[in-house]
């Protein structure tokens, strides 16, 4: 009897295991999934409103949603897609106070970050075909701390020279 509940008081001891960047964030963010179609995505979010320079078009949504527990008030979410019009990417935005905290959270949630090259304020989490990036923004009228989250692993399209041009 001893030895059973030892077993069992080791057991609620035992560390659970955290979640992989792949696990969270592998099939979607916000009720979308990667390689959706730009119109997918506006059906999913009827609240976005599409943006476009030249042929790079994203869906941005303005809210105050909370996102990695952390507050929001009234900041962008972007959505962007590839030269296909495929959902590869989403970047959420905070105030630039906030971006503490937020280095906080995703050092508690996935560990050991890197540093982008060429960019100090840049900092990012890689686990497969996912990239998600810290990032601190300075668009000379205002600063932001933005979340992204890159997704890497949408099959790529037939190419050959003679359509690239070369």
């Amino acid at each position: 009897m001893r030895l059973f509940l030892s077993i069992i008081f080791l057991f609620f001891l035992s560390p659970l295991k955290a979640a992989t960047i792949t696990e969270l964030f592998g099939d979607g963010v916000f009720g979308t999934q990667w390689g959706d179609s730009i119109s997918t995505v506006a059906q999913k979010l009827p609240k976005a409103h599409k943006e476009s320079i030249g042929d790079i078009t994203w869906l941005e949504v303005i809210d105050s949603k909370e996102v990695l527990g952390v507050s929001r008030k009234m900041q962008k979410i972007h959505f962007s897609f590839d030269a296909e019009k495929r959902l590869n990417g989403v970047a959420v935005y905070y105030d630039s106070e906030k971006h503490g905290v937020l280095l906080n959270k995703l050092i508690t949630l996935f560990g050991e970050y890197s540093q982008v090259t060429g960019n100090k304020t840049a900092l990012q989490w890689k686990n497969g075909v996912l990239v998600l990036t810290l990032v601190l923004s300075n668009d000379g009228f205002s600063a932001n701390s933005i979340f992204s989250i890159g997704y890497y692993g949408l099959e790529k399209p037939d190419a050959d020279k003679k359509s690239l041009g070369f």
